[in-house]
């Protein structure tokens, strides 16, 4: 059974392979390293580094461990995660990166900073590349700087605030609500 699930993978890849446009392949090293071939994705433990680059984005990402699938341009690391596009950084426990919805889900103790003078921590948080946008939720805690703008009507007045919405190319914080309905974010599985 698994040799014909080998064998039905390969000829898919040889079938589809030329049509499709790809990422590029990205860099990986890890204390230990394998590709499982039956679930189509790298399989990392023990200092996990991957520098992923797509259409000029480029997201380095180091944890206890991850997996990689290259042909569905997805990322799943855990443990001690750091995430690092332009000037922005993260740590969580989870991240899980998407590179058709040029997304980055993380989750748990979950600190950002960039260089524009803004902390954040907060339970979750979604990481739009594409929109260079970043909501922020669950105790969320802000530290901005006077350089941070703020939309019109907002003021930092909590140390809490369930849901911050952040512009990074606008140094901008968008929306502070002191209570939402946090959507659930949920880190599938990669064999889901």
């Amino acid at each position: 059974m698994k040799l014909l699930k080998f064998f039905s993978i390969l000829f898919l890849l040889i079938i589809f392979l030329p049509n499709k446009s790809f990422a590029e392949m990205p860099e990986i090293s890890a204390g230990k390293t394998h590709f499982d071939i039956f679930k189509g994705y790298y399989v990392l433990e023990d200092n996990v580094n991957v520098v992923m680059k797509n259409h000029g984005v480029t997201a380095t990402i180091t944890a206890n461990s991850a997996k990689v699938n290259v042909m569905t341009q997805k990322c799943w690391a855990n443990g001690k995660v750091t995430l690092t596009h332009d000037d922005i950084n993260f740590s969580c426990d989870k991240a899980y990166l998407q590179w058709k919805t040029s997304t980055a889900e993380v989750v748990g103790n979950v600190n950002f900073k960039n260089k524009k003078n803004i902390s954040v921590t907060s339970d979750t948080a979604v990481f739009s590349w594409k929109d260079k946008t970043i909501d922020f939720y669950g105790k969320v805690k802000l530290n901005a700087e006077k350089t941070v703008q703020f939309a019109e009507g907002l003021k930092l007045k909590n140390k809490i605030y369930a849901h911050v919405q952040y512009d990074v190319k606008e140094n901008k914080i968008l929306k502070l609500e002191e209570k939402t309905t946090d959507p659930e974010i949920v880190i599938p599985e990669p064999d889901e």
